[in-house]
């Protein structure tokens, strides 16, 4: 069985049978694929619970943060965006 969830406008999860896999949406921007999103696959993991701990950590890494409240009030909101969409998956 794999699956294929959306976490807000940036992540995908899928999954073989093996393992869980941390992808980031992207739009080609030069040749045949120009224009054409696509998925580039960030990391894959054992466990659902390392997935989201990258996803976490790989969001607080690329955002502009400023005081250690702004980062707990980031991870709290990821975190949401992660539980709707499995949600959504039921």
């Amino acid at each position: 069985m794999s699956i294929h969830i959306k976490v807000g406008v940036k992540w995908v999860i899928t999954s073989d049978q093996y393992q869980f896999i941390l992808n980031e949406k992207k739009v080609g921007k030069a040749g045949s694929r120009e224009g054409v999103e696509y998925l580039d696959v960030i990391g894959y993991y054992p466990k659902i619970n390392q997935l989201i701990s990258a996803l976490i950590r790989n969001h607080i890494e690329n955002s502009v943060i400023s005081s250690l409240e702004a980062m707990s009030a980031e991870i709290e909101r990821v975190g949401q965006q992660c539980a709707a969409a499995f949600e959504a998956q039921r």
